[in-house]
């Protein structure tokens, strides 16, 4: 009878270790794992040819070679560090906005045009998006894109519009 609850606590410990095991081996795979890796790049036309690359706590400006812009901010490489939920928040508008279900290009009639390439990477699938016009045949979700990045950024680095 004196070996009867040892024997029953060992058991009961000997259980409860196994499914305390088993019940995290079904956690690390969902939603509790690694969590999603974003990668946002949004690329400028026209005379600008600059890029913004926003990541889960960061985003850099990386200047294009015929940046012609006598403001040094255009033309200097920049980074600024985010709050990680402030730009989960934003990647996760973006899908809800409908990105995936974009076309992949949005061509023009017009001669003078201002390109924009937004790519949006997860973990899981790559969509690259890209718009010919920006200012008259690119969808507003691509719009807003540019604009929150440029937000993000800090410097002000606002698309500039020249005639012609």
């Amino acid at each position: 009878m004196k070996h009867i609850y040892p024997t029953l606590l060992c058991i009961c410990l000997a259980v409860a270790a196994y499914y305390n095991n088993k019940s995290n081996k079904a956690h690390d795979g969902g939603h509790f794992g690694k969590p999603e890796q974003y990668t946002l790049l949004v690329q400028r036309g026209a005379f600008h040819f600059d890029s913004f690359k926003l990541t889960r706590n960061k985003i850099s400006h990386i200047p294009g070679i015929a940046s012609n812009f006598e403001t040094s901010t255009y033309n200097n490489n920049s980074q600024t560090f985010l709050d990680s939920l402030q730009t989960i928040g934003f990647f996760k508008k973006l899908e809800a906005s409908g990105f995936w279900d974009l076309e992949s290009y949005y061509g023009t009639d017009t001669s003078c045009t201002s390109q924009l390439i937004v790519t949006l990477r997860t973990g899981k699938k790559s969509k690259t998006v890209i718009c010919d016009d920006y200012q008259s045949d690119c969808p507003e979700l691509l719009k807003y894109i540019e604009k929150k990045v440029v937000e993000l950024e800090g410097n002000h680095l606002k698309r500039a519009y020249l005639p012609g």
